[in-house]
């Protein structure tokens, strides 16, 4: 028999998102949030003047590390994919302490990741004249992509695909240059690296190409961020492919530009010493015209990743609120959609307001306090394989991480040397590491000291039919 006071004490299960995505469309906006233009253009240009013709070596190792990072997180999301993203996955393959720790620590990351990139709009507008401040530009942008998230999840399908074909033309319109104007001795540069480093030509040392790796395993991750579209896919089971299918396309178009540059670059050590080297290294073959489109292309592949972004991420806050992580209150706010697009309009709209606060934050903070989380995240990938397996919650679903147990044995290896190189990098690194571990060391204590003390406990939750084929096994 159900007792009654339990029964007044736990609220109402939110409206749920209608199930109207295809594979198709859920591809589209991951590659949208990810951004491979925005990777490639922006965080692959500081990859390219640090590592020198050692680029390309750290985007092929780099795209075997976030492989190994990516296949994991492809396993924990088949077995429980909901809005909730990594952090649900996690809770459900772990247990909900995870679950619990990792939602918490991501609720600044959020608005800072969205802050990093709409940021970079203003840079690639510059040719074009427009009277306003970087600010001004942020802030506009930050407003205009709001309002698109409010659309019908369709709508935005549409238009982030039209913004993604653009972005990949260009990415592929590198390439094909550097293909066109290839050295001879391209194959030797890199494999035997060089770089400029204070206006001087000398050899990349492994140091400097491990901390490039590391760097561009980053900037190929995200695959997994389709999770946040998953409660609107008509088939949810799939998701697994589908972040593996949006893994190997970032792979192709980031890698092949990246390699276009170090290949057709006819002088190297002007390009790889520009502040923008895939500018640099496009002027020495195309017309002023074609530049522009390139200019134009960044500026709408960031303004793409934003507009993905504020959609999938607002209905991670969703998440948040359905799981009942906040005050009453908050979450019955973050619950709230939109009668006619599902949209998560008060998630969206804080969504909106946290990413233009933090946009008057340092960039190098912002940076601080992203860079060394993904390491901390593998972590828990692991640990929620080994636990996965064992309880036979993950492994047995639409997909499973191959080789196991190698891949997590190569996650181990892979979160020993990130550790060893960001403790390396005393400036930031270092620091980098500290902050990303006291964020989620509270965020493990707001579950400890505030989320199991209410009357009952706490336990994750996620859509109703989800949360009901797991109750089946």
């Amino acid at each position: 028999m159900t007792d009654p006071d339990s029964a007044l004490a736990t609220p109402p299960a939110p409206r749920g998102f209608t199930r109207s995505l295809s594979n198709f469309g859920v591809i589209i906006l991951t590659l949208s949030v990810l951004s491979p233009g925005v990777s490639v253009l922006v965080s692959g240009s500081a990859i390219v003047q640090d590592a020198g013709t050692g680029v390309v070596m750290a985007f092929l190792l780099g795209a075997l590390v976030c492989y190994c990072q990516t296949s994991m997180a492809a396993e924990l999301g088949a077995a429980y994919p909901t809005a909730g993203y990594d952090y649900a996955a996690l809770g459900h393959a772990i247990g909900d302490w995870a679950g619990a720790t990792a939602y918490v620590s991501s609720i600044l990351a959020s608005p800072l990741f969205l802050s990093t990139s709409v940021k970079g709009i203003a840079i690639y507008l510059v040719p074009f004249g427009i009277p306003l401040s970087p600010n001004e530009i942020t802030l506009i942008t930050v407003g205009l992509v709001a309002i698109l998230a409010l659309l019908n999840i369709r709508a935005n399908e549409y238009i982030t695909g039209i913004f993604m074909l653009i972005e990949f033309a260009a990415l592929f319109l590198i390439a094909g240059v550097g293909a066109a104007h290839a050295r001879p001795d391209a194959l030797q540069a890199m494999l035997h690296p060089m770089h400029m480093k204070e206006g001087v030509w000398m050899a990349a040392g492994i140091g400097v190409v491990g901390i490039a790796i590391n760097n561009a395993s980053w900037a190929l991750a995200g695959s997994s961020q389709a999770l946040m579209f998953s409660e609107d896919m008509k088939n949810p089971r799939a998701i697994g492919r589908i972040i593996m299918i949006a893994f190997g396309l970032t792979i192709l178009s980031e890698t092949a530009p990246v390699l276009g540059v170090i290949a057709g670059a006819h002088d190297l050590k002007a390009v790889l010493g520009s502040d923008s080297p895939f500018e640099t290294f496009l002027a020495a073959y195309l017309p002023e015209a074609i530049l522009r489109f390139i200019s134009l292309s960044i500026a709408i592949a960031i303004f793409n990743a934003c507009l993905a972004g504020f959609v999938g991420l607002g209905r991670n806050l969703f998440a948040m609120g359905r799981t009942q992580l906040f005050a009453p209150p908050i979450n019955r706010a973050l619950t709230r959609l939109t009668a006619r697009t599902d949209a998560p309009w008060v998630a969206i709209l804080l969504l909106a307001a946290a990413t233009a606060a933090v946009t008057w934050l340092p960039l190098s903070f912002q940076v601080l306090l992203l860079s060394g989380n993904y390491t901390i995240l593998t972590v828990f990938y692991v640990l929620g394989i080994y636990s996965g397996r064992r309880s036979g919650r993950t492994g047995t679903h639409d997909y499973k991480t191959p080789w196991y147990p190698l891949i997590p044995l190569l996650g181990v290896a892979i979160v020993i040397g990130e550790v060893v190189v960001l403790w390396l990098d005393a400036d930031s690194g270092r620091k980098s590491l500290f902050l990303c571990s006291a964020v989620w060391a509270l965020s493990y204590l707001y579950y400890r000291f505030v989320l199991l003390r209410r009357p009952g406990g706490w336990r994750m939750t996620g859509p109703s039919d989800i949360d009901a084929m797991v109750a089946k096994g």
